[in-house]
């Protein structure tokens, strides 16, 4: 008799281990799939999942994606709008790009979640503007593309939840006049800056100063009339050796800019560099030439003349008085007023400075007679001229005969008299003058006439603004 030999539960072969990898890999990626939005392709490689949605005709951002992701691709779409829950608890997506779509909408706080994020490409839009809360939310963020869109508008303050980890920005290619320069300022690890290609009119002085660790700032074709000094510009000099291991030397670019070659461009006159695009403007006697082919004795500035102004002026009092002054000169002078007590005159809501050199004092009061100057100053000196003005005093009635007053006439009553006629009535003298009705702007005045005096025949308000203590006549 054979008895039959027992032996244990059998081991899985090596087959049949490879085969139960393979249906547990399967298994794996039917559950990645039904998590995948539709149409995009999702891969999970080194334990980071990326959602690729690119050039899919989206015309919004899939609601359903992994909130796992760490790369997120959305270009060459239709996206118009980017909403607050687009990427909602996405605390782990690292890079977000939304290419080449017709986004003209940031919502605000629509990256707030994104506190991981590192790069951020929107290149390709239709942005017009960036408001300051556009951009919230991305405490992390190290790259900022934004060129090619329409922008001709960016908050002063869209850029701060990043100003200390941004490393590259670029504006190239939009219709922007100005950007955020105090925030930029603040960008002390940028590397690259590309603002070529807008209508950039205006660099603030300082701005480049402690950005030690810029390489490249690229500047081209935009409408630069001057420059002011910075020292970035020492550190982009033919041969110039770094002075400290942490400042670089740096790449910059800056032509196809109607430079204005004067004194004020001297100082970049004088730097060894090798540009070959940098042509001057103006003035017309050196209009077209290179840059660096002008002799430095040719960078001139010509000193403020004043043409014309106001000699005298006689104003009643309250009447507005103007007093004009025009200069020219090289660069254009700017025009400052001083009173006749030897202060600079302010923009306040009595007084009004243009740049055009025209002072407005909206009501006049007997303070503002006497001399005024006019003073007119550039980078070559200054000019001055003197202005009298003369205020014709109101007549004001006193003990039945008229008397002119030479002085301020100091507080006014009214002030007193626009409590309620209640309080008047309890004890206190009969108030003649009533304040009712009160607004920002207007305000009811009523008096009652007393058929024992004189009918009134001329009568005069005084208040002041909320802006300054100056008192203003009507």
């Amino acid at each position: 008799m054979i008895l039959p030999l027992i032996r244990g539960p059998a081991k899985p072969s090596t087959m049949e281990k490879l085969l139960l990898v393979q249906l547990l890999m399967v298994g794996s990626t039917l559950a990645q799939i039904e998590a995948c939005p539709f149409h995009c392709v999702c891969q999970n490689l080194s334990e980071s999942l990326s959602t690729l949605c690119a050039n899919k005709g989206l015309l919004f951002i899939p609601p359903h994606i992994d909130r796992r992701t760490v790369e997120l691709r959305l270009a060459d779409n239709f996206i118009r709008v980017v909403e607050a829950p687009d990427f909602l608890n996405m605390s782990g997506l690292v890079d977000l790009t939304l290419s080449r779509n017709t986004i003209d909408t940031i919502r605000p706080f629509a990256f707030g979640d994104l506190e991981s994020l590192r790069s951020l490409h929107l290149d390709g839009n239709r942005l017009i503007e960036i408001g300051e809360e556009a951009l919230r939310g991305m405490l992390n963020l190290q790259h900022l593309i934004l060129n090619n869109n329409q922008l001709v508008d960016i908050s002063v303050v869209a850029f701060d939840d990043f100003l200390l980890t941004l490393e590259d920005l670029d504006l190239s290619y939009n219709n922007l006049q100005t950007v955020p320069w105090e925030g930029i300022q603040g960008m002390l690890f940028l590397h690259t800056l590309n603002l070529d290609h807008n209508l950039i009119d205006f660099v603030m002085e300082g701005t480049f100063a402690e950005l030690y660790k810029l390489s490249r700032l690229d500047m081209t074709s935009n409408r630069l009339y001057t420059l002011p000094p910075d020292p970035l510009f020492a550190r982009s000099q033919v041969g110039v050796i770094s002075p400290t291991p942490y400042t670089s030397t740096i790449v910059l670019s800056f032509g196809g800019n109607p430079l204005h070659c004067n004194c004020e461009l001297l100082w970049l006159r004088r730097l060894a560099r090798e540009d070959d695009m940098e042509t001057c403007a103006s003035p017309p006697q050196v209009a077209g030439r290179y840059f660096w082919s002008v002799p430095e004795e040719e960078f001139t500035c010509e000193p403020p003349l004043i043409t014309r102004h106001t000699h005298k002026l006689w104003i009643l009092e309250g009447q507005r008085a103007t007093l004009r002054c025009r200069a020219i000169g090289d660069p254009e002078p700017v025009i400052h007023w001083v009173s006749p007590d030897d202060k600079i005159i302010s923009n306040s809501s009595r007084t009004v400075s243009f740049r055009n050199g025209t002072l407005d004092i909206l009501v006049t009061t007997i303070r503002d007679d006497g001399a005024y100057t006019c003073i007119a100053i550039n980078a070559a000196g200054e000019s001055t001229a003197v202005v009298d003005l003369k205020i014709i005093p109101l007549p004001h009635r006193g003990n039945g005969s008229i008397t002119v007053l030479q002085q301020d006439p100091g507080s006014s009553d009214i002030a007193t008299s626009a409590k309620t006629s209640a309080n008047a009535t309890e004890g206190g003298p009969e108030r003649r003058v009533e304040v009712s009705d009160v607004t920002a702007s207007s305000a009811l005045v009523r008096w009652v006439a007393d058929k024992s005096a004189y009918a009134a025949w001329m009568y005069q308000i005084q208040y002041n603004s909320t802006v300054d203590d100056a008192l203003i006549y009507r």
